[in-house]
């Protein structure tokens, strides 16, 4: 949480001045700033690696411990080097002392840190006004009370005031700032967002591709749908780079289609893969098939996008 806490600053408390231009129409800044929040969203999906590989894992810990002496004197420090399961995923079956001691490694686990930074941007990119974080702020106080404030205040363009809460199970919180200040507060839903797809093979995240960054970093672009089709769209690989798993961060996501040959697999079950892990782990003639098919269907990414604001508009 501390880690969190200081990314945050560096982001939302100096960095996002950086978005200032040479007039106060000018949006070029603005768009440089989305684009650096993407690529860094990027590494710490990268990051949180560390959950499943236990050799990164285990090099950090080293790093740390070489930097920081004191660090391999703490009680849990060996039990965690020695643990060659994964580890704060909704499948660990680590220890409660274990996982809390692993948590200390992350700014926050299972992406809380970037849908935080996400939904800044979406909101920034959307234009529901002026944005105010207060993420850093988790107690506002007066002299006899105090109030916990949602994670962002909206001034919208037609004056009025909007609380916005990023994620779900925060309702009792929502609703005593609500009557206390009487500011509508809105929750934004994470879980069923496309930014938070962990491929069921791997175990990682996956994450935003480079066709994705410069899009949604383009002023001039409009996202009609946040789903992208690879195989049409892609502006960085070829139709036949796509079908051959040549991106990395291409998603695989459909139903067995009875008539379809290629969809006859375990990997067909509608879940988000990283496209390469099904293309790793099926026999080589499904593989061969599942190329050749060039499935639109199926292969895909996602712009960032969540819901919950849609009367915000």
């Amino acid at each position: 949480m501390l880690l969190a806490d200081v990314i945050e600053y560096i982001f939302l408390g100096r960095g996002y001045y950086s978005m200032a231009g040479k007039n106060r129409a000018d949006s070029e800044n603005k768009f440089k700033f989305i684009k650096g929040i993407l690529h860094f969203v990027n590494l710490l999906m990268c990051y949180e690696s560390i959950t499943v590989e236990v050799n990164r894992r285990n090099a950090l810990l080293a790093a740390l411990s070489e930097r920081i002496p004191e660090i391999s004197d703490e009680e849990t420090y060996e039990n965690l080097l020695q643990y060659d399961q994964e580890v704060g995923t909704p499948d660990s079956v680590a220890s409660r002392s274990l996982s809390r001691y692993f948590d200390k490694l992350l700014p926050k686990t299972a992406g809380g840190l970037w849908h935080e930074l996400l939904v800044y941007i979406y909101l920034i990119r959307e234009d529901l006004g002026y944005i105010i974080p207060l993420l850093l702020h988790q107690k506002l106080f007066s002299l006899g009370d105090h109030i916990v404030p949602p994670d962002f205040l909206i001034i919208s363009h037609d004056k009025r005031i909007f609380g916005i809460e990023v994620g779900i199970k925060k309702e009792i919180q929502s609703g005593s700032f609500s009557l206390k200040t009487a500011i509508p507060t809105a929750t934004v839903d994470t879980i069923n967002s496309r930014n938070s797809d962990r491929c069921p093979s791997c175990k990682k995240w996956l994450g935003f591709c480079p066709h994705v960054i410069n899009n949604y970093s383009n002023p001039d672009f409009q996202i009609e749908n946040n789903k992208v089709n690879c195989m049409k769209d892609c502006s960085i690989y070829t139709r036949e780079e796509i079908a051959r798993g040549d991106c990395k961060y291409s998603k695989y996501a459909r139903n067995k289609a009875r008539t379809l040959d290629y969809t006859h697999h375990e990997f067909a079950d509608k879940k988000h893969y990283h496209y390469q892990c099904v293309l790793n782990n099926v026999e080589d003639e499904m593989r061969d098939s599942i190329i050749e098919a060039q499935d639109e269907a199926a292969v895909k990414t996602h712009y960032p996008q969540y819901s919950g604001l849609e009367e915000l508009s």
